[in-house]
């Protein structure tokens, strides 16, 4: 399969509706643009770059994929997770390895206040439910929340 069969159904990232990059390129007039990887959505105008057309994008996808690999092939590379947010003692830090046990709609809320993987929490409360500092901010989680955002590392307080 090439690059444009896959690209067959772009979305636009302004207005979320798709359509096809090759029957909607971007400055037909334009004199570079048989060069040109832009692409213009038909409803609101925006422009962006069509992956099947852009050297540049495919070479950072490929270049991408490869670095994922070689970190999974890494002895030690995989990092068991330490358990879940509901784990942790009070007083203690704890870094998120993963969101997946959440529904998506709360994965995004969590990341919009810096939960998020790779992000250092410290455990201020266990019960009720379990209140966590991110920088400035403390979150109050129900246990089946603390539950579904797992950890890697905990560091005693």
């Amino acid at each position: 399969m090439d690059m444009h069969q896959r690209a067959a159904s772009l979305t636009c990232a302004m207005c979320g509706r798709p359509f096809d990059p090759v029957a909607h390129a971007a400055c037909e007039s334009c004199p570079l643009h048989d060069g040109c990887s832009l692409v213009c959505c038909p409803v609101c105008g925006f422009r962006t770059v069509d992956p099947g057309r852009s050297r540049i994008l495919r070479l950072g996808i490929r270049l991408a994929g490869r670095l994922r690999r070689s970190a999974r092939e890494r002895p030690g590379s995989q990092r068991a997770t330490a358990g879940t947010l509901a784990d942790v003692p009070r007083g203690a830090r704890a870094r998120v390895a993963r969101l997946d046990g959440l529904p998506a709609e709360r994965q995004e809320y969590l990341r919009a206040y810096g939960v998020a993987p790779g992000r250092w929490l410290r455990v201020v409360q266990r019960t009720p439910v379990t209140v966590v500092r991110v920088e400035h901010t403390d979150l109050a989680f129900e246990p089946q929340i603390a539950r579904g955002v797992e950890v890697e590392a905990v560091e005693a307080g």
